[in-house]
Order: C-alpha cells, then sequence, then structure tokens
C-alpha cells in the first residue's frame, strides 16, 4: 500500500473516531455540563468549559437525545444508590428530638442529639429576626448560596446564569443530586448545610429539593409512610431544622416549591403533600418566602409538561425523564424568582430579564 493509502486509512479511522466522539458528546452532554459546573474550584477553564457546553447540551435537549442517557443510567443504576429505586434501601430512623438545655442559642431552642438545634415549641417558633439585606454592590456583593437535589442542581445553573453579568450578586451552587431530606444517612443536609454557612457566610439561601424524598421512615422504631401523621411530622421536623438554621445564621431564604413530575418514582400527590409542608413552614419564620414553581412548568390541565411557548417559540423546558429540568427550563424557573427576591429583600439586583 502506498503513503496516500496508508493517509486515507488513517484519516478514515481519525473520521471515524470523531463521528463516535461527536455521538458521545451529544448523547451525554447533559452530564458532562453538569460536571464542569460541579467540579473543581471557580476559574477561567472551567468557565470555557461551561460555555462550550452548555449550546450542545441545550440542541441534545431540543433533539430527544439527553433522555437516552439518562434513561440508560436509571436502568443500570436503579437500587444502587438513593436516586434509583429507594424502596430496596431499609428505611432511614428517624428520632424526634426531646427537650434538652439550650447552650449559648437564642430563647427556645434546644440541641438536637446530633448536635444542630430546633425550636420544639409546639405553636410557634421564637421571636427570630434575621438581618435586612443591605443593596448589594461590586465591593459588597450579596452572597448566594444555592442548595438542594438534582433538581436543586438544575435551579443553581439558571441562578448562574441570571446574575452571571452582575457584579452585585455571587453565586455559590451546592446542590447535591440523589439527595433529599428523608435520607440523613447518605447525606445529612442540615449537616452540610450548617458547614456551608459557617464557612460561606450567604446573605441569602435558595433551596429546592424533594424529589428524592417519596420513601418510608422509621420514626421512634415504627415505619412510617409518606403522608402518614408520624412521617409528616418527622419531615416537616427536618424542614424547621434547615429553615432555623439559616436565620441564626443571618440569611433569608427562598424555599422553591416542585413542579409537576412526569416519571421517576415521585407522583404528583407526594409533590403536594411536600409543598404544602414547604409553604406553610415558610409562613412560620421571618426572612423566609416560599415561591411555588408548579404553574409555570404545568400544562393548561395542571399536568406535566416538557414543551413550553417562549418567546413565540415551543421550547423544552423539562427533562424527559418527567423530572429534571433542561436549559430552557432552569433558566426560566431562575427568571421567575427575581421579582420575589427583589421584593422579599427589598433590595435592586440590577437583572433585566
Amino acid at each position: 500500500m502506498g503513503s496516500s493509502g496508508r493517509y486515507a486509512s488513517a484519516g478514515r479511522i481519525i473520521g471515524v473516531g470523531l463521528l463516535c466522539f461527536g455521538i458521545w458528546l451529544m448523547l451525554d452532554a447533559n452530564q458532562l455540563y453538569q460536571s464542569a459546573k460541579n467540579g473543581g474550584a471557580d476559574g477561567s477553564r472551567r468557565t470555557v468549559s461551561m460555555d462550550v457546553l452548555r449550546p450542545i447540551a441545550a440542541i441534545a435537549n431540543a433533539l430527544h437525545l439527553s433522555g437516552l442517557v439518562s434513561s440508560a443510567e436509571s436502568a443500570l443504576n436503579q437500587g444502587s444508590a438513593p436516586g434509583g429505586n429507594q424502596n430496596l434501601l431499609p428505611p432511614p430512623v428517624i428520632t424526634l428530638p426531646r427537650p434538652a438545655p439550650s447552650t449559648q442559642l437564642p430563647d427556645g431552642f434546644s440541641y438536637l442529639p446530633h448536635g444542630r438545634y430546633r425550636n420544639l415549641r409546639a405553636s410557634a417558633p421564637p421571636a427570630l429576626t434575621v438581618p435586612p439585606i443591605a443593596q448589594p454592590t461590586p465591593q459588597h456583593p450579596l452572597m448566594v448560596l444555592d442548595v438542594g437535589d438534582s433538581i436543586g442542581e438544575d435551579l443553581g445553573f439558571g441562578i448562574g446564569d441570571l446574575f452571571s453579568g452582575d457584579a452585585d450578586v455571587t453565586v455559590f451552587q451546592r446542590a447535591q443530586e440523589d439527595t433529599g431530606l428523608a435520607d440523613p444517612r447518605y447525606y445529612d443536609w442540615p449537616g452540610h448545610l450548617e458547614q456551608y454557612l459557617g464557612k460561606l457566610h450567604p446573605g441569602a439561601v435558595v433551596i429546592m429539593m424533594g424529589t428524592n424524598d417519596d420513601r418510608d421512615l422509621v420514626v421512634n422504631g415504627r415505619t412510617a409512610a409518606p403522608g402518614s401523621p408520624a412521617w409528616t411530622k418527622a419531615y416537616t421536623t427536618t424542614v424547621d431544622v434547615v429553615m432555623e438554621e439559616s436565620i441564626v445564621a443571618g440569611a433569608h431564604v427562598v424555599w422553591v416549591g416542585l413542579p409537576p413530575m412526569g416519571g421517576g418514582n415521585i407522583t404528583n400527590a407526594f409533590v403536594s403533600l411536600v409543598n404544602t409542608i414547604f409553604q406553610a413552614q415558610a409562613k412560620r419564620y421571618p426572612g423566609v418566602t416560599y415561591v411555588p414553581s408548579w404553574n409555570l412548568f404545568a400544562s393548561t390541565k395542571g399536568r406535566f409538561e416538557v414543551y413550553k411557548k417562549i418567546n413565540g417559540s415551543e421550547v423544552a423546558v423539562r427533562s424527559t425523564d418527567g423530572i429534571h429540568l433542561d436549559p430552557a427550563g432552569w433558566d426560566l424557573l431562575a427568571d421567575a424568582l427575581l421579582k420575589p427576591m427583589e421584593q422579599a429583600w427589598h433590595v435592586n439586583l440590577h437583572v433585566r430579564s
């Protein structure tokens, strides 16, 4: 074979390799984008990676390619960890807090057995106060902490987009996929949040989670199903802990409700249950604002739908897995939070969405 033939063969091999790489990149664009978003320290390399992968992820979502990898991963990972078939795992054991002498905490608070605090009054929380948020400036930006599960990660991407050109706001994205409030063995959100609050000192915390929480709990030695009085009390207790420790740390809270679901291991009846808990508990605390997302994403019949009309065009806002947000969806939700944030915090965030 002559040199030209060898070059042609090599060219075909390279071409096939590039084609395979391109197909893989399109199929796994969402995961690659999220890895770039969450991986490593902030910096120019991370920013460039995100800028390159975001439009690729958007194209893959528009062509309905992203659901192929998600569906395959779900099938392979089912039952292997929280976020798969969680009913295969034994329910976590929850022991409700009992009164104990308070130590260097506001009146009415006591430590939980694991060292954190929880208001133990049955009627109303103690007279908590949270300092007002000063008008942020580039010299003194508002620190916003985003926490939650994988849908909270999606929202974090949107909040990052929303404030990407605003020097007055710094966003810390600390949501973790496969986590929730119902399984502290896998990921103890009150404990991790306490660390983030102490390290980052945010002026505001944005929370969105609950998609992994439709599971039994063992409360004081007995199994409690979602929706039962014991389950609801235990889950509400954890919601209160998250709200209260944020307030005590001096942070305002925006708790975002879940949208309609169209797949996975979560039902819309459960979504309504936890949204009711989130909304009810937010009303009890100063500095906590509940923002629903149901109507923003629901169809005219109140159901899950993938596409929404935005600026005259049909755009995919939800993933075909029936749970997550697509890039247009997380930007849509972040844009919808802007006005409630400004109203709750009495500030101008200088964003015109």
